[in-house]
């Protein structure tokens, strides 16, 4: 399941369920199936640019709306009633200003008819798309059987109890955005009490922004009052000290469910937690600062309320919304990487790398079918070099918002690891000059950018959070962790190269060139050789930090075994050929062993959930790993088949000459 979507959230939301009424987006109004009114460009662009505090960091809130839609749809779009595609931005705005109506969008994806049935629901497909409105009578069982199945270990849940666990998550989180602004639809009334009526102007209703205003002087009036009680004060007193009880009571009860967004600065500069409409009341009442500049942010929310249905109004008080919250964060010096967030999550780096690699690797097919066109060479050589240059630009952005070094999380060891073996496929490119690594620079820019994509969806969750503790130092995320990764390229670049050989090896493919099997080998050799080089310098590099971290320098925990495990096969290849007891068909065949162990290292050892490194994600990893190594196993198979039964190709290096006996005959007297 994602980190965020823990069993003690959603065992908090089993409880509350039993003790609340029915969200505001079942409770205020019927179910709406008018079509929505467009959302304007500018209104969306003002919306997305406002800062918000999300996983400790800042960030704009079309990448908050994207990541809440992600999580729950499975995409960052969701269809209207009408079949109109609405954008995560829009999607959150209809959320918040027409909850009755977000309500019946299908934006809750259920992939195991199992879950349907733990509900007592009806399974229309084996996975599909379902409103709140199609879930909204099942969800006091929702969350009961959610904090049932929270209680247990993880690892004795089915997959349906931990997608019911999700999706009671998902649930819960959306019925706090729809009940955000339930403050600003409810004004407060005053009634005949001369007191309260004095103290707000004479009106008969007021809002929280009004409250909030006068804070200062209900606090002293409750003083006051409650002081002239406790003396045997009148009646009329004790009706004052009760009207104004009752009326901070409904404030406390209405802004209770406005916690969703923490899109108010505070007002200290030391302060680093930004303020949901919630805690900003409460430091309102709590504290004697002046919160003038973030009252008027609830006064702003509270006139979009009032124009939802005005356009021109609406944008009107949502610029005003934006100029509020900006000019608070840019004091705070909090705001300025927000818009270049914005632009990188809108330029879609990886997902255009994506599509750009899949149309240079099928260049590469032609380029092979017209090997001395030299238009085609220099097009496919620039089709893949724009991908890698979107690739690197979408790291380097990511580098510049975070301040942090290239590899910090799970999903940016893909997109690093992507973009170090395509960049060094290109450099061998430029040596051999054979369309051989200019083919696994296409497919491999196309796999990682695929895998790193895949992720994101799977997880759902923001792809830059903040770093846990024993993480949070750019000196060692610099040093250990960036060259690790290369190490990691490296074998997997190795290993990739191994299979061109070991398959055009055994389907017979260019048996007349033995230059091109030598090649091949010096390719896997000389990879073998860099990723040695940065493997042992990263597990070096990482026994420092770990002493300095934990007290010690090695502890035998699995991602320390993993790195080792890297640095003595890639010595055990290389110097195993140094010596003579393996020829190319044995560096190959270790480097698709190489390729194996790095995956472990990789990813496998968070499926032990064991030792200080199991910090990453493992949703769906063990079935992926699974058929990753049983690929393997038969590439493995079908190399040592083709070894024994066909004739070696030339491998003529210094005395070395060429070989025609059948392997079956020397397989027991060569390694």
């Amino acid at each position: 399941m994602n980190g965020k979507k823990t069993g003690l959230l959603v065992v908090a939301a089993a409880i509350c369920v039993a003790l609340s009424p029915a969200p505001v987006c079942a409770q205020e109004a019927a179910p709406s199936t008018d079509a929505p009114a467009p959302w304007s460009k500018d209104v969306l662009d003002t919306f997305s640019v406002i800062p918000i505090q999300e996983g400790g960091r800042i960030k704009p809130l079309d990448t908050y709306a994207g990541f809440q839609l992600l999580g729950s749809n499975g995409r960052r779009t969701c269809k209207t009633l009408d079949g109109e595609s609405l954008t995560p931005m829009a999607w959150m705005l209809e959320c918040l200003f027409f909850p009755e109506r977000a309500s019946q969008y299908k934006t809750f994806l259920i992939e195991n008819p199992d879950v349907l049935s733990i509900l007592g629901m009806q399974a229309t497909k084996d996975r599909d798309r379902y409103s709140y409105g199609d879930l909204e009578p099942h969800r006091t069982t929702l969350f009961q059987m959610a904090a049932q199945f929270s209680g247990m270990p993880d690892k004795s849940r089915s997959p349906a109890q931990n997608q019911l666990i999700n999706l009671a998550h998902n649930v819960s989180q959306f019925q706090q955005l729809t009940s955000y602004l339930h403050f600003a639809r409810h004004p407060f009334p005053v009634g005949d009490n001369a007191t309260l009526s004095a103290l707000f102007g004479g009106k008969e209703s007021v809002r929280l922004s009004d409250i909030l205003s006068a804070a200062a002087a209900l606090k002293a009036e409750y003083t006051r009052i409650n002081t002239a009680v406790a003396q045997g004060s009148d009646a009329a007193a004790k009706a004052d000290l009760e009207r104004i009880q009752t009326l901070i009571k409904e404030m406390d009860s209405s802004v209770g469910e406005s916690t969703a967004l923490t899109l108010i600065p505070p007002a200290h500069p030391e302060d680093k937690e930004w303020l949901s409409v919630a805690t900003l009341a409460t430091s309102v009442f709590a504290f004697k600062a002046d919160l003038g500049p973030q009252v008027e942010i609830v006064r702003a929310l509270e006139g979009l309320v009032d124009h939802a249905d005005d356009p021109a109004a609406f944008s009107q008080s949502a610029t005003a919304l934006n100029q509020s919250i900006v000019n608070l964060a840019r004091e705070r010096g909090e705001y300025d990487k927000v818009p270049m967030e914005l632009t990188y999550y809108r330029a879609d780096f990886f997902w255009n790398s994506l599509y750009l690699y899949i149309l240079s690797f099928l260049l590469v097919a032609f380029l092979w079918m017209r090997p001395k066109s030299r238009v085609l060479n220099i097009t496919t050589l620039i089709a893949v070099s724009i991908p890698t240059l979107l690739l690197v630009a979408g790291i380097t952005m990511r580098c510049i918002i975070r301040a942090r070094p290239p590899v910090t999380t799970l999903y940016e060891t893909i997109l690093f690891i992507t973009a170090v073996a395509v960049v060094v496929a290109l450099a061998i490119e430029f040596m051999y000059r054979q369309r051989i690594a200019l083919s696994l620079a296409a497919f491999l820019g196309a796999l990682g950018c695929f895998l790193a994509n895949k992720y994101e969806v799977i997880e759902g969750t923001d792809t830059m959070p903040s770093m846990i503790a024993v993480l949070d130092t750019n000196f060692w995320l610099s040093t250990h962790v960036t060259t690790v990764t290369m190490g990691y390229a490296a074998g997997l670049l190795a290993s990739a190269i191994a299979h061109v050989y070991i398959i055009s090896y055994a389907l017979g493919l260019r048996r007349k060139d033995p230059v091109f099997f030598r090649n091949l080998a010096g390719m896997t050799y000389g990879v073998l050789c860099f990723g040695l080089l940065f493997a042992t310098v990263g597990t070096v590099l990482g026994g420092i930090w770990a002493n300095y971290s934990w007290g010690r320098f090695w502890g035998w925990d699995p991602k320390e075994n993993g790195a080792l495990m890297i640095v003595l096969w890639m010595l055990i290849v290389l110097h195993a050929r140094i010596a003579r007891y393996i020829r190319d068909f044995g560096i190959v065949m270790g480097a698709v062993c190489c390729g194996m162990i790095v995956a472990f290292s990789w990813f496998g050892v968070n499926l032990l959930g064991v030792g200080l490194h199991s910090y990453g994600f493992t949703s769906g990893i063990a079935k992926a790993l699974t058929t990753f190594y049983a690929i393997e196993v038969l590439v493995l198979l079908l190399g040592g088949i083709a070894w024994v039964w066909r004739p070696v190709p030339a491998e003529t290096s210094g005395e070395e000459t060429q070989d025609t006996t059948p392997r079956k005959k020397l397989a027991s007297s060569r390694a």
